[in-house]
């Protein structure tokens, strides 16, 4: 039998051979040589697995070396981002050797202040908007209560104007309608600070001519430089294009707002409006702007402040020149909403100069060159049209009646929207002056009930909105509801002749179809 090889030398060396023939003796070998085979396999697992462990433990101590310098590493960056974020109220831990659970328990402490504050952010938000809602519902309400009496003065001192008054009575009527047209510009400027502020400037963009719009500011105004005994020149350059695309109405209150600082500003000499063409790419046209005056000018270290809110050059400039101090900020706001810049030089005694750039919009549009003063409309009869004023202020019925009168327009009124809705079935009116605020049925719901007959003719009643209101969000209301139009009181009567004027003929034109 074959024994175990360290076995098999001791039988050898010791054990007589006869004894092998023993079969206890027998026995007895075989199970000490299987015990050393089994105890040599035994240390042969033995060793493998301990190499195997060995090797698997240096590996294992590798990872968590590597694994701590990344985290010792992470915590350092944490350290330093906690310390870039609030150097001031870390310093300890900085300085500190805490581990990662601190870290993370001090993050969490910040997380729930942050939390906190958001909360507190979110409160204060609600509470702003709170307030710039009630600001804006007071402001429509003033500009209401406000424009109201003031649409009734400058409306009736139009008339008794048309009048053919005594000399003594035109001078004495030329200075209530200069007094209430300037109290009025106040009133606008407030509006339009507070519409700029809140984001609720909206741009046109329409087809106008740049020659046009200058020549009319500037014979609107020159009434103004003429009463001072000033010049007002205006150059254009003769390479400017027929038409651009824009907003005439924005951009006619920049140079209006300029002008009008100008001749203000001005005894002695001229104030010259410039207008000339830059240049012009496949899509824009670039047109610069400058405004110059002789006037008292503005000292070197005021420049920087005429823009600012409520503010003029000197204390005593709005007791002696009057104004709000926005008209300047208004027209710098607005040239930035139009991606523009106003810039100024000026010296004291000599005069300033307010010049700026403005992109505006390519047009294929021709314009036809027909300059006038918007108070030198003609005005002609418009016997044959008939209109319903829904309006419950008498005197503004009364200053109404009396324009309708002037034209030959035959009107009826009512007083509240129930009887406008009951006298527009009833009555086959060319149009609708509709006030905004009226009892009952205010002027909204007036013209949705309108709209809402079964009749097809009511859905083209030309429906004009006129309120003393100059909110923005109050007119967008009205074209949302329907109303086809929009003027403002106090009104320009040669506006209020041709809407009536134009609306009258759409709406024959389309009955005759």
């Amino acid at each position: 039998m074959e024994y175990h090889s360290i076995l098999n030398k001791q039988i050898e060396k010791l054990l007589p051979e006869e004894y092998l023939k023993d079969e206890v003796i027998a026995n007895f070998l075989d199970k000490v040589s299987t015990s050393y085979h089994g105890f040599e396999r035994a240390k042969k697992i033995s060793e493998h697995a301990f190499n195997i462990s060995e090797k698997e433990y240096q590996e294992l101590n590798h990872n968590l070396q590597k694994e701590n310098e990344i985290k010792q590493k992470s915590i350092s960056e944490i350290k330093k981002a906690i310390s870039s974020l609030s150097p001031q109220s870390v310093p300890d831990l900085l300085n500190s050797d805490y581990d990662l659970v601190h870290i993370i328990q001090y993050l969490h402490q910040q997380v729930s202040k942050a939390k906190e504050l958001e909360t507190q952010l979110i409160l204060s938000k609600e509470i702003a908007e709170k307030a710039a809602l009630t600001k804006s519902q007071f402001l429509s309400t003033m500009s209401h209560e406000i424009r109201t009496p003031m649409n009734a003065v400058i409306g009736f001192t139009h008339l008794l104007l048309q009048l053919e008054p005594r000399p003594d009575q035109m001078e004495y009527l030329k200075l209530l309608k200069f007094s209430a047209e300037n109290l009025l510009v106040l009133i606008n400027d407030i509006l339009d600070f507070s519409k700029i502020e809140a984001g609720k400037v909206e741009f046109e963009d329409a087809d106008f001519s740049i020659r046009e719009l200058v020549s009319n500011i500037r014979l609107a105004l020159l009434q103004k430089a003429n009463e001072k005994d000033i010049q007002l020149k205006l150059l254009i350059d003769d390479d400017m294009p027929g038409a651009v695309k824009g907003d005439p109405v924005r951009l006619g209150q920049i140079l209006t707002n300029l002008i009008s600082n100008a001749i203000k500003f001005t005894k002695i000499g001229r104030v010259t409006i410039l207008a000339s063409f830059n240049k012009k790419t496949a899509t824009e046209t670039i047109i610069d702007f400058e405004i110059s005056d002789t006037g008292i000018g503005i000292p070197a270290d005021k420049l920087e402040h005429i823009f600012d809110s409520f503010t003029q050059a000197a204390a005593d400039t709005t007791r002696k020149y009057g104004g709000t101090g926005l008209g300047l900020t208004i027209t710098k706001k607005l040239l930035e909403l139009m991606g523009s810049e106003i810039k100024v030089k000026s010296e004291v005694g000599v005069g300033s100069t307010f010049y700026f750039s403005i992109k505006l919009k390519n047009s294929n549009v021709q314009f036809v060159n027909d300059i006038k003063s918007p108070l030198q409309i003609e005005t002609k009869s418009l016997k044959g049209v008939k209109l319903l004023i829904a309006e419950d202020n008498q005197i503004n019925v009364i200053l109404a009646k009396q324009y309708m009168k002037l034209w030959d327009v035959e009107c009826d009124v009512a007083e509240n929207g129930e009887i406008a809705l009951t006298l527009v079935q009833t009555n086959n009116y060319d149009m609708v002056l509709m006030d905004l605020q009226m009892p009952e049925l205010d002027g909204y719901q007036t013209t949705v009930a309108i709209r809402n007959l079964p009749d097809e003719k009511f859905k083209n009643l030309p429906i004009i909105a006129l309120t003393a209101s100059a909110m923005l969000d109050i007119k967008d209301q009205a074209f949302v509801v329907g109303m086809n139009d929009y003027l403002s009181k106090p009104f320009n009567p040669d506006e209020l002749y041709k809407k009536i004027h134009n609306y009258s003929k759409l709406n024959n034109l389309a009955a005759s179809r």
